[in-house]
């Protein structure tokens, strides 16, 4: 769990800090005398509107898969109704269909 955390969160801060860094150029006073933004509405636009795009996008990604029901694991029982791929219309049609081949004839014995 920890070192989920520390894999998770170390680039985390990092970026974060790189963005706080970044917006320093935004508190600096213009040539032209007009007002720096305030802290606030930095973080905001550097900050806060990026996550909340990571996030939309992350959201994007993976509700199609916490939509689906859950797949079939081997080992656990089926508890579907059973389908048969590329068969006949009719499976009673198709077991009556069925060719059984005579005795004696084919397999091992080699009698064609």
């Amino acid at each position: 769990m920890r070192r989920t955390v520390l894999r998770l969160g170390t680039p985390l801060a990092g970026a974060l800090g790189l963005l706080l860094v970044g917006t320093e150029p935004a508190f600096a006073q213009s040539a032209s005398g007009s007002a720096p933004l305030g802290f606030w509405k930095t973080v905001l636009i550097f900050v806060v509107v990026p996550l909340a795009l990571f996030g939309a996008i992350g959201l994007l990604v993976f509700l199609p898969g916490l939509l689906r029901r859950p797949r079939y694991r081997p080992g656990r029982p089926w508890e579907h109704e059973p389908l048969w791929f590329g068969g006949p219309e009719d499976p009673a049609a198709a077991t009556a269909a069925v060719h059984t081949p005579e005795p004696g004839k084919g397999g091992a014995s080699a009698e064609w």
